[in-house]
């Protein structure tokens, strides 16, 4: 039997002074953590304290991890408490083991999480409440739209982010109709983010509304993402202002947003630039006429003309989008079929890319002739997805 406490001690000098691998200690913080043993726990606590205190996030983590492994979801409070203390890294090794003991025992760590999301400081209630998105319910609906007027905006935010089924919950669905008037921009972001993921059509006047009052283009980008990710043609009279947008970034967004809405009135202003004499532009017009395939009969056309480009980058661009559309059909697949002599490499990587999905009665013949082209990087793909097209997924 190993010497527990020798072994802790081991561990703790490696966090204050990594000098060897992790490689060399991990099998003695694998069997700590296996351990089950509870005495353990007191000097795990105060090894944690001194590492926090420290701001050593990597100690923080294997200490954590031990804690996590003898009690389980028992020291779900302690390694809370731990990430509400910034010490400036990405927190991903903790969230990670958080998010175990959350799936562990959901109703044991209910109880925690809402326990704290009710705590005396922010930084307690903002973890409670990040905690609580991985377990939330109906029964969290008023709870979330209190914290959602927490006077802390981070808490605020972290509210509106675990919000339960704004789609069908209208009380959740106020809420974030609420949050777009707050006065802190990343809540603001974070409702118009939920609300785009909503589905629902009268998600559409007060996220235009926003985008009608935002300085920011951040903010306009963002509502037009979600406009898109609306789908209904109501979006279209404000995506087509946000197509104006003086942001370049805004008017791309907008522009594959009214992809992705689709329709005559969306596909309009897709077509004009379709034939813009930038190929720029024309690449981005193809990206988002890509998303509309199946909503305008004159898409597959105007794609046909554009993967017919004189300049390569319309033409990769066009399969690009096509791919990132996720549309299929026999015309779709005889253009992608057309393109893979095409002389330009860029061009023929992405239709290694994109024929397994886009045309699959042709992939394995196009990808088993890449396997001798004279780009490189073609070869490479056409390896990579022909050992796709054998796999258990494809077959």
């Amino acid at each position: 039997m190993i010497d527990r406490r020798a072994s802790l001690a081991a561990v703790i000098r490696h966090a204050v002074d990594p000098e060897a691998d992790y490689d060399d200690i991990e099998p003695t913080v694998t069997a700590l953590t296996e351990s089950g043993d509870t005495t353990l726990v007191p000097p795990l606590r105060e090894a944690l304290d001194r590492f926090l205190d420290k701001g050593n996030f990597y100690g923080r983590d294997l200490v954590a991890g031990i804690l996590a492994g003898i009690q389980g979801v028992a020291a779900l409070p302690v390694l809370l408490r731990a990430a509400g203390r910034d010490l400036g890294d990405d927190q991903d090794g903790l969230r990670s083991e958080i998010t175990e003991l959350l799936h562990g025992d959901p109703d044991a760590a209910r109880r925690t999480v809402v326990e704290f999301a009710g705590a005396d400081t922010a930084e307690l209630r903002r973890e409670g409440l990040w905690a609580l998105g991985f377990l939330v319910d109906a029964r969290d609906t008023e709870l979330l739209a209190a914290a959602a007027t927490d006077p802390d905006p981070r808490v605020r935010s972290v509210a509106i982010g675990s919000i339960h089924d704004p789609a069908g919950d209208d009380r959740a669905f106020r809420t974030l109709v609420v949050a777009l008037r707050d006065a802190d921009e990343q809540v603001r972001m974070s409702a118009i983010s939920r609300l785009g993921g909503t589905g629902r059509v009268d998600a559409v006047t007060p996220l235009a509304a926003i985008a009608a009052a935002a300085a920011n283009p951040r903010v306009r980008s963002m509502v037009a993402y979600a406009l898109g990710q609306l789908g209904s043609d109501e979006a279209t009279p404000a995506l087509l202002r946000l197509h104006r947008d003086p942001d370049r970034h805004v008017r791309d967004t907008a522009r594959n947003a009214l992809g992705s809405v689709g329709g005559p009135a969306a596909v309009d202003p897709l077509l004009a630039l379709a034939a813009d004499p930038d190929p720029d532009v024309r690449g981005r017009a193809a990206t988002a006429l890509a998303k509309a395939v199946d909503t305008d009969p004159r898409v597959i056309p105007a794609l046909t003309t554009l993967a017919r480009d004189g300049e390569a980058v319309v033409r990769a661009a066009t399969v690009g989008g096509l791919a990132g559309a996720g549309k299929r059909s026999p015309h779709l697949a005889t253009l992608v079929v057309g393109l893979a002599n095409d002389p330009d490499p860029p061009v023929r990587q992405r239709v290694a890319l994109a024929v397994r999905h886009l045309a699959p009665d042709a992939a394995a013949d196009v990808l088993h002739r890449y396997t001798d082209d004279p780009d490189q990087t073609v070869r490479r793909i056409a390896r990579t997805q022909l050992e796709r097209l054998a796999g258990p997924a494809d077959r």
